[in-house]
């Protein structure tokens, strides 16, 4: 599969997805005028790994802003990684960052790694 690759911005954040490194990051603010119109290549683009899936799966996020409609289809997002998961051929782990003190932004964490069937992990970073 061809890499996902999108530029960050002040209102969206950087994406790149590679399956040749089996590394797949969002990072940055996340509050696009159209969430749903930045959000639905990068879900697509799940749905199809997921059918073919690389033997490790790293899922990376690093969001310093998150919206409310940003947050929704994060939810999409993570519905995809549950479906890699459900697939039995990949070794899937999501980590997500937040700045040390950021509560909203940890909170969000804490709501995804209860709804995502991967191993996932909280790590507090320094901004």
């Amino acid at each position: 599969m061809e890499a996902l690759k999108i530029l960050a911005n002040e209102s969206n954040p950087a994406v790149y997805f590679d399956c040749k490194h089996e590394r797949f990051e969002i990072r940055g603010n996340s509050m696009p005028e159209n969430a749903r119109a930045f959000y639905e290549p990068i879900i697509a683009w799940l749905d199809n790994y997921a059918d073919d899936p690389c033997p490790k799966t790293e899922m990376i996020f690093q969001m310093n802003l998150l919206n409310t409609s940003s947050t929704k289809l994060f939810i999409d997002i993570f519905k995809k990684i549950n479906k890699i998961v459900d697939t039995g051929n990949s070794e899937v782990n999501v980590i997500w960052y937040y700045n040390y003190g950021d509560d909203d932004i940890w909170e969000v964490g804490v709501e995804f790694k209860d709804f995502c069937k991967s191993s996932f992990e909280l790590i507090p970073i320094n901004d």
